[in-house]
């Protein structure tokens, strides 16, 4: 009995997968492979029939899907006009496009780090209780977990550019309405909305950093982009606490409104569209015009340039926006390796939350600092985040190359390599033992440095150190994540950021109660312990995560000729239907 629950457990699993694929990837097998056979003309088709060399591309190419997860893993095809590169974005539009979503990734936390030195007057203003407006943060870490699973899922089905803009959109009006409100509802209800629309961003960010760049160059692209994520809380109280001591506290709210207003005018004339469902390797222009940057969309109409043709990408047809399904993101989690992955980065988010949520306590007591005092405090943990994603990002495209070469696998930068024979779990974990290790080891005497009344210097010393290495080791798993689903990547970095966010807000509810009842000595040194014991989850991982992943594949393929098999069966049903009423 339990055999059969277990099996069908499985088989529930494997559907809802399959139907994730099926309904965000355009899972069109037969015309896949007519398409292949077109454009190879005489190479693999995928299900192991080989043409002879003598076989002639055709001519035209027949409409057909984007690929499937499973030819994500492999190199591109090559087009008929020669375009097999990964991308086909130069070096100089790349570095343009990794600038914007590297600063997109700043808004989330960022808006959520400037609004704490507001808060003390917003009590004052609406006269409420300190717990009412911390209720505002929990609302809005809440839904800074919840919206990307939405959002997410969109961005890998409709497009990247559609995503920014509707979250820009959302995000600016609101902090439009947050600067004219004058009451608690409108503060609650504008704070969601604020949320709901930069919280996609860093899962954005991922998505199109796997478009545009291939597994051994990933580390040095996703880098930048952490080092927003991580810098920006470092920001934010500064920035929160000049501008309400100076400017008042609805000037926060307006600065918001001009940078973001700012960014999405940016963002509408040059950013281009990255999503490889619609545009492939970024050779083709959209179809669509509403889908093109001003840039494009001029140069498309004025000039007639052919490097923005508005012809449609090989092997990728139009696509049309659709309500974003949440539950893309949950089906995630499902997967042994990805649970791992997330439930690691949740863990360290936990522990890096309480430390970041209780500095302006602490330090306050002990050192006597005003909010701006305590704001530069943050400097030093921002300055080395941005320092360790940056600088392990170099690290892991240098692993990846040396296990590569030792392993005499091919790297190849420009096509891309077919990361099911690469053992990418031991490649982006090697390096992020020793690390984390030192950031547990500087974690642990944390709070003791704080019980002791020490020096100023020690804990910011301290914090150097842990953002250094917490920001490094998550970067590595965040790029495994995107290693690991590259066909949805946005959809796995929602996944994520649900559970980072969900364990987030919980650190900052219960770390108070933590200080209080096992002091601040103990309370560090016990979480740092955590992260020590969990980091074994990571070395099951490294081991198994290679075999876990084949056998994913092995049985999305097994659904997946299921599914081949099916669509010829209603093929020849509809075509002897069709034969019948012409002989009729």
């Amino acid at each position: 009995m339990d055999r059969t629950q277990h099996s069908t457990e499985n088989k529930d699993k494997d559907e809802g997968i399959l139907k994730i694929m099926v309904q965000s990837r355009g899972f069109a097998y037969a015309d896949r492979r007519k398409q292949r056979d077109a454009i190879r003309g005489g190479e693999l088709d995928g299900s192991s029939d080989i043409k002879t060399p003598d076989a002639q591309p055709a001519q035209q190419v027949p409409e057909a899907s984007e690929p499937s997860p499973l030819e994500q893993q492999s190199p591109p095809a090559t087009e008929p006009n020669g375009s097999d590169v990964h991308s086909a974005f130069g070096k100089h539009q790349k570095r343009f496009i990794v600038v914007m979503v590297s600063l997109a990734s700043l808004f989330s936390p960022l808006t959520g780090q400037i609004y704490y030195p507001v808060m003390p007057t917003l009590v004052e203003n609406y006269h409420l209780s300190a717990a009412l407006v911390n209720l505002t943060i929990t609302t809005y870490m809440i839904l800074q977990g919840l919206a990307p699973s939405f959002m997410g899922a969109f961005a890998d089905t409709g497009g990247r550019r559609p995503a920014y803009i509707i979250s820009f959109a959302i995000y600016t009006a609101a902090n439009i309405g947050l600067a004219l409100q004058n009451s608690f509802a409108a503060l609650m209800v504008l704070r969601c909305l604020q949320s709901a629309g930069s919280s996609g961003t860093v899962a954005f960010g991922y998505g199109v950093i796997a478009d545009i760049a291939t597994p051994a160059e990933r580390g040095r692209y996703i880098g930048p982009m952490a080092a927003g994520v991580m810098v920006a809380p470092a920001l934010g109280p500064v920035i929160g606490g000049l501008l309400s001591k100076f400017l008042g506290w609805r000037s926060v709210f307006w600065f918001l409104v001009i940078i973001s207003g700012g960014y999405l005018l940016v963002f509408l004339i040059a950013m281009p569209e990255t999503a490889r469902k619609v545009v492939g390797n970024g050779r083709h222009a959209p179809r669509e015009w509403w889908r093109m940057s001003l840039l494009q969309y001029l140069s498309a109409h004025r000039d007639h340039s052919p490097q923005v043709s508005t012809e449609e990408a090989p092997g990728h047809r139009p696509t049309k926006l659709k309500f974003p399904n949440p539950f893309h993101s949950f089906v995630i989690l499902f997967e042994k390796d990805a649970v791992i992955i997330i439930s690691y980065v949740g863990l360290a988010m936990f522990s890096n939350i309480a430390l970041l949520t209780s500095t302006p306590n602490l330090f306050g007591k002990l050192y006597g600092f005003n909010e701006l005092q305590i704001g530069l405090c943050f400097l030093p943990l921002g300055v080395s985040s941005c320092l360790g994603a940056v600088l392990n990002g170099k690290l892991l495209d240098w692993n990846y190359k040396r296990i590569a070469r030792k392993l005499n696998l091919p790297v190849d930068r420009k096509k891309g390599d077919n990361l099911r024979t690469y053992p990418i779990e031991r490649m982006r974990l090697q390096a992020v033992f020793p690390i984390m290790v030192l950031g547990i080891v500087a974690f642990i005497p944390y709070g003791w440095t704080l019980q002791k009344h020490v020096s100023l210097a020690a804990p910011l010393v301290l914090q150097f150190i842990i953002g250094f290495c917490f920001v490094a080791a998550l970067n590595s798993l965040n790029t495994l994540l995107v290693d690991l689903f590259p066909d949805q990547p946005a959809t796995a970095a929602a996944a994520c950021n649900l559970v980072r966010c969900c364990l987030g807000a919980v650190g900052a509810a219960v770390v108070d109660q933590m200080l209080s009842g096992m002091g601040w000595g103990w309370c560090f040194a016990f979480l740092g312990i955590v992260m020590g014991v969990a980091m074994g989850l990571l070395w099951v991982e490294s081991v198994y995560g290679m075999g876990w992943r084949e056998k994913r594949f092995v049985r999305l393929e097994k659904r997946q000729e299921e599914v081949r098999l099916e669509e010829v069966a209603v093929d020849h049903k509809e075509q002897g239907k069709v034969d019948g009423d012409t002989q009729q």
